[in-house]
């Protein structure tokens, strides 16, 4: 079974404590700094009254650093974002949302840079509000599809070995990760989207389910001894 481990816990800590290419892959999606904390929005579905933290802010210099330290290879999403902080090399992941009308919050494509020695490669997945091929959780609102880290694992991670995600939020990359057979560890600072990113992967990978009181039931199949 693969490993997956994750810690509620800053990212940056977590780096330091890890030693030189540690990973084979830091696959990232930082805060993009574009200024709206969806958190403190009345009007979101995300809204959360005792929420302190704060989403609008790109990841300084030291976090790059300590992410080159302790990978090998790199695909950091919204890279167009924090470009100052990354070597120059054209080697970009484009995924065309195929959205037919855009709005201030809602892009028609996202940019990620990588550290791979490949052309620009364009990738298109629906995800209007839901992909047709698959249906958002609701943990996160910048939360992206299953579908989208399987195309990247499958076009960048032949190789396999370990991962590392800075930012689980929803945990999409987690549960693909271990679907797919690799080792995995992650790090969400939010106490409740840590516990929600928790609670989904034990459904979908574990088939532990969780009931509206909290009590835990176990998926059994017919092989399984009882």
């Amino acid at each position: 079974m693969p490993v997956s481990e994750t810690y509620n816990i800053d990212c940056l800590e977590y780096m330091k404590s890890m030693p030189d290419k540690h990973f084979d892959l830091a696959l990232v999606d930082p805060p993009y700094g574009i200024g709206r904390n969806w958190r403190k929005d009345k009007h979101s579905k995300f809204y959360r009254e005792d929420s302190t933290y704060m989403n609008d802010s790109i990841p300084g210099p030291e976090y790059f650093k300590e992410l080159f330290r302790v990978s090998k290879n790199q695909i950091i999403w919204g890279a167009n974002y924090y470009t100052e902080h990354l070597p120059a090399r054209n080697s970009w992941i484009v995924w065309d949302k195929q959205i037919d009308f855009p709005t201030q919050h809602l892009s028609e494509a996202e940019l990620a840079w990588t550290s791979f020695n490949i052309p620009v490669r364009i990738v298109s997945l629906i995800w209007n509000g839901c992909c047709r091929c698959e249906k958002r959780s609701g943990i996160h609102p910048h939360e992206k599809p299953k579908s989208l880290y399987r195309w990247i694992l499958e076009n960048y991670f032949k190789g396999g070995g370990k991962i590392l995600d800075t930012h689980l939020g929803s945990g999409s990359s987690r549960i693909v990760a271990y679907q797919m057979g690799y080792d995995f560890y992650g790090c969400e600072i939010d106490q409740k989207y840590f516990e929600a990113q928790q609670k989904r992967f034990e459904e979908e990978c574990l088939l532990t389910f969780h009931t509206p009181s909290e009590k835990v039931i176990k998926e059994l199949s017919l092989f399984d001894e009882v």
